[in-house]
């Protein structure tokens, strides 16, 4: 419970950071433990949704099992904090995350990235994602 009122008020805090009056998260799928996936694949893209549309931030295209598959890893700026080597043409990635439908389509809400050996945690078991820890914490992060 303390949980999900801390993401609740979390999610209420940087809603207006969006901006534009309308809310690009209004109906926008959460992640969902039980729709959690594992794959390993190809990085065929990678895009920057911007900043005032729903999951803002990087995502991937990723070929695996024979499919396409949309990736949102997170904002831009915490991903580049992570100095990930991020680019079209990397093999065996690994991606844990939760298979959600959004706009009609599949999206994966990534919460673990792996590349080679390095391991990058982008959510936590629960599902709530790390660049808001702090705000869940009352630290300002600035994302």
């Amino acid at each position: 419970m303390k949980t999900i009122l801390g993401a609740v008020i979390a999610l209420a805090l940087i809603t207006p950071a969006f901006g534009g009056g309308k809310d690009p998260d209004a109906g926008v799928p959460q992640y969902n433990v039980k729709s959690q996936t594992d794959f390993v694949g190809t990085i065929v893209k990678v895009r920057e949704v911007p900043a005032g549309e729903a999951f803002a931030g990087t995502h991937l295209t990723m070929l695996a099992k024979g499919e396409n598959i949309d990736v949102f890893l997170g904002p831009t700026d915490f991903i580049k904090l992570m100095a990930m080597p991020l680019k079209a043409g990397l093999k065996d990635v690994g991606i844990t995350g939760s298979k959600v439908k959004f706009e009609g389509n599949d999206l994966v809400l990534a919460r673990e990235l792996r590349i080679e050996k390095t391991v990058i945690s982008l959510r936590d078991e629960t599902g709530f994602p790390n660049w808001l820890w702090g705000a869940r914490n009352g630290i300002s992060t600035g994302f």
